[in-house]
């Protein structure tokens, strides 16, 4: 049987930056093709309106992709785009975000889903 590796944070920010998502999953790295222009536009969009709605009513911060959500030391994500309510303004680092965001939008393919980053969007829109 093949001893499976796990890759900690410290690995995968050592990997190159060459246009490929990179992410990992409980230590296993997943990579994709760069997001086409389509997905981009959608993607502006709404990180547009949401940082409008977020900003207007001093609820917090949100930001676009590339942004690390560094989950544990063995996961990290890179959602398209992340909201994250003022009072939990401290998990954004230099590294990124230090914990799971309050809102997450992510266009994952097969990539397995993560039962800590769903949250109820009635977070943002009060």
């Amino acid at each position: 049987m093949p001893t499976r590796v796990v890759l900690t944070y410290r690995e995968y920010a050592a990997l190159p930056a060459d246009g490929r998502r990179y992410e990992l999953h409980e230590g296993e790295l997943f990579v994709t093709a760069a997001p086409g222009s389509l997905h981009q536009r959608l993607v502006g969009n709404l990180f547009v309106l949401l940082r409008e709605h977020a900003s207007a009513r001093g609820l917090g911060e949100v930001f676009v992709s590339p942004l690390d959500c560094i989950l544990s030391n063995t996961t990290v994500v890179e959602p398209d785009v992340v909201y994250v309510e003022s009072g939990r303004s401290s998990l954004v680092s230099a590294r990124g975000l230090e914990g799971p965001p309050t809102l997450a939008g992510m266009d994952r393919g097969s990539l397995p889903p993560f039962p800590e980053l769903t949250i109820d969007p009635a977070t943002l829109w009060r």
